[in-house]
């Protein structure tokens, strides 16, 4: 499997691909004692098209001389220019973008589509140390609704796909984390996902300390389903792949909002995800039981569609 490299040396710079990395895999050479065989490249089917500004678009059709890709606001557009990508391992989700999806707002400011978008790459930048290939939906601020999202996800054929976010609602005064991970309630790989993500995070947050955490009474794996049975999450429902969505705390409590702008934060979360991703690659390995008793829940008022999308700048 190709490597596909997503980081770079300033978090100011969207991530990029090198162009040779998914042109095709370096010839292998296998030498016994009587012969040397070298086995050819193989080549990657370019899946989705990296833009000059970074933007992840997947690829609709190729020409020889240009790529049309679906943009994050359902156009198409036809590039010259940009890195192809292949398939990858996980699709790391950034929740929010933009200035009307700016997700939860901390006490002290810090909003939650920058959180979100800072621990993606700082997970991405551990995954792919470790050999995990990594995409991330969203590499900088601009809005991106729900069914790109998926859209990217399902094209780049991953294992799973992770959607990292921080939670705003109240909750009660908790002796741990209120980490919650939403998983889909048809899918064991999802459940999973889910229980090694839980482990992990609770794991790698409870190290520190003088944190008032907060928690719903139900923190945990859980599926969250409307009165109808459905999902009531679009991150949940629309992909095709594995996927869950991830609260890793209560950025609207003060005590948790000082923590997440720490850069010890980000380091943890990232490598408690890291850790889980790898568990999760491995079939044998698994974590917390998801809980069997959904939520029920139908969300309203949502900015995560299509209507009044901007397109960023693609080249």
């Amino acid at each position: 499997m190709v490597l596909i490299a997503t980081g770079c040396a300033s978090d100011d710079r969207p991530f990029l691909l090198p162009p040779d990395a998914v042109q095709a895999q370096a010839p292998s050479t296998t030498t016994t004692s009587e012969t040397t065989t070298t086995t050819a490249p193989v080549p990657v089917v370019p899946l989705a098209l990296i833009t000059p500004t970074g933007v992840v678009t997947p690829i609709l059709e190729m020409t020889s001389r240009s790529y049309v890709v679906q943009t994050p606001c359902q156009a198409e557009a036809t590039l010259v220019y940009g890195t192809p990508m292949g398939q990858v391992d996980i699709v790391l989700d950034p929740g929010h973008g933009g200035d009307v999806e700016t997700g939860a707002v901390g006490p002290n400011g810090l909003a939650e589509k920058d959180l979100n978008l800072g621990l993606a790459k700082a997970a991405a930048r551990e995954l792919q140390s470790r050999g995990v290939s990594v995409a991330l939906t969203r590499t900088t601020d601009y809005r991106l609704p729900i069914i790109t999202r998926a859209q990217i996800a399902d094209v780049l054929e991953p294992e799973a796909l992770i959607s990292i976010h921080h939670n705003a609602p109240r909750a009660s005064p908790s002796s741990q984390p209120g980490t919650e991970v939403f998983y889909q309630s048809a899918s064991t790989e999802s459940a999973r996902l889910g229980g090694l993500l839980q482990e992990e995070i609770v794991d790698a947050l409870s190290s520190f300390v003088d944190v008032d955490w907060v928690a719903a009474s139900d923190a945990g794996v859980v599926s969250v389903l409307k009165p109808d049975g459905n999902e009531s999450y679009g991150m949940i429902r629309r992909p095709g792949v594995p996927a869950v969505l991830a609260e890793f705390g209560y950025l609207a409590n003060p005590s948790e909002a000082e923590l997440f702008a720490t850069d010890e934060y980000i380091d943890a979360a990232a490598v408690a995800l890291a850790d889980a991703v790898e568990r999760f690659l491995d079939p044998t390995q698994t974590g917390i039981a998801a809980n069997l008793d959904p939520r029920t829940f139908t969300p309203t008022g949502g900015t995560g569609g299509v209507a009044g999308c901007v397109d960023p700048r693609l080249e």
